[in-house]
């Protein structure tokens, strides 16, 4: 079992349904910026954005069916 990490924008404050996971943490923050750039008009993304953006990160335990 591996771990699937789960972002969204609710979690950051944002009143969006916008929601993305995938098996890597870099993975999710990259279609994350991708989300905020198109869709919130966000332009520039520094060290502070992605700490908030890792601590409203969940990581929940992948289930094998």
């Amino acid at each position: 079992m591996g771990k699937i990490y789960v972002i969204n924008c609710r979690d950051a404050g944002v009143d969006c349904d916008f929601q993305t996971s995938g098996a890597s943490k870099e993975d999710v923050l990259r279609r994350c910026a991708q989300h905020a750039t198109t869709n919130h008009g966000m332009k520039a993304f520094g060290p502070e954005l992605y700490a908030k953006m890792r601590a409203c990160m969940k990581e929940i335990e992948e289930i094998e069916a």
